[in-house]
């Protein structure tokens, strides 16, 4: 799968948990979020896709902006970052209580669990100060172009959720400011709009040590470790793989 299917996929199932506590004050919401659609797969891409199993229950289309086909999961089957999608009605989650969710998600040790089940899993998580639950990526859930129903979907989700959103520190205003520009860029640049970046929060509203810009057209995400107080790239760092730790990680 695609690099930037498989990190929305995971952060998808924290998708609720980016709420930060109700102690803080709102800020007025922005302008609706229009829906970010993804690239049209090129003849190279599809031509590239791997074969489904002939006896495969359910095919469904690759997460995000993934061009292939893929056989679903089953219901309890292990899932994550790197394996095929849930089934319909299904929903790839961390298991009950784990303290870091999407380094669960990316080893693969998530389940597909019924979608109602999922949520309320999402619902009585507690963050921790080690989880990965504030990346706003989630809202965006690319959809494919002509899937309208699904694009009326995100539209909603994103609005319910920046109506919510509260100012907590720096990464959270620059979170804020960041929604507004990907509306305007979207508008402005059409199908020239090809990434775009989210500042990664945690859940006092500073930055996580590792930041990445999403693309649009299928390739890897670019991520670089910055500081946690201003966001600010550490000096005489390179850029870091999405699965990558940033030395903070490691250290803290």
């Amino acid at each position: 799968f695609g690099e930037t299917g498989h990190l929305l996929l995971a952060l998808s199932c924290l998708l609720l948990l980016l709420v930060p506590s109700a102690r803080s004050s709102p800020v007025a919401p922005p302008p609706p979020l229009a829906p970010i659609r993804c690239a049209p797969c090129t003849p190279l891409q599809l031509s590239a896709c791997p074969a489904v199993p002939a006896r495969c229950p359910e095919v469904l289309r690759e997460p995000g902006c993934g061009c292939c086909l893929a056989c679903a999961l089953s219901l309890g089957d292990a899932c994550g970052v790197h394996t095929a999608p849930c089934g319909s009605g299904l929903r790839c989650t961390p298991r009950a209580g784990d303290p870091q969710p999407l380094h669960s998600l990316v080893r693969g040790q998530g389940a597909c669990r019924e979608d109602e089940e999922a949520l309320m899993l999402i619902h009585n998580t507690v963050p921790t100060e080690e989880s990965d639950l504030h990346s706003l990526h989630a809202l965006l859930q690319l959809s494919q172009p002509t899937d309208t129903t699904a694009r009326d979907a995100i539209r909603a989700r994103a609005n319910a959720i920046r109506k919510k959103l509260v100012q907590l520190g720096p990464c959270h205003t620059q979170l804020h400011a960041a929604l507004d520009t990907i509306a305007a860029s979207q508008q402005a640049l059409g199908q020239q709009f090809t990434s775009f970046y989210l500042p990664n929060c945690d859940k006092h509203g500073f930055y996580k040590a590792k930041q990445c810009e999403t693309s649009l057209m299928g390739q890897p995400p670019r991520c670089w470790c910055v500081s946690s107080w201003n966001g600010q790239r550490i000096a005489g760092s390179g850029d870091v793989t999405v699965d990558d730790l940033c030395q903070q990680e490691v250290t803290h």
